[in-house]
């Protein structure tokens, strides 16, 4: 008796969680699958250029310096 229990309440918790799951993803306006869009590079998806690759060269030398200095 005591594992029906444990079952019924297992998958109610399953279907709650689904629901909230949902619930949130339709009212923030992102649908389950986003991340795997090669829009979101962060995730290992993405092959665009590197972080950083369309500074001038004068921010390239401050960054530079920034670097060599925490070095010291």
């Amino acid at each position: 008796m005591n594992s029906r229990w444990t079952t019924v309440a297992l998958i109610a918790g399953l279907i709650v969680t689904f629901i909230l799951g949902y619930r949130l993803s339709d009212r923030s306006g992102i649908q389950p699958g986003y991340f795997e869009k090669a829009e979101a590079p962060a995730y290992g998806v993405g092959g665009g250029e590197a972080i950083g690759a369309g500074l001038d060269e004068e921010f390239q030398d401050h960054f530079k310096d920034l670097y060599e200095s925490m070095d010291d």
